[in-house]
């Protein structure tokens, strides 16, 4: 699943991956909780880092390997 990954993923490209809308991303990167999904703002844009991504993933699955 992540083996084709960018180093750098927008949340366009993680909702696309997902199946999910934008806004969900940008709702998972903005929630306030224990484990937000982790990004970078640069300016107006947000950046998700691929080993970030995968790690946060991993942690709510117990199912997907690389």
């Amino acid at each position: 699943m992540f083996a084709d990954l960018p180093a750098t993923l927008s949340p366009e490209q993680a909702a696309e991956l997902f199946g999910v809308t934008v806004i969900t991303i940008r709702n998972l990167i903005t929630k306030e909780s224990d484990d937000p999904l982790p990004a970078i703002k640069i300016g107006k844009v947000w950046v998700i880092l691929r080993d970030d991504f995968k790690a946060w993933v991993r942690r709510r699955s117990n199912n997907i390997t690389d």
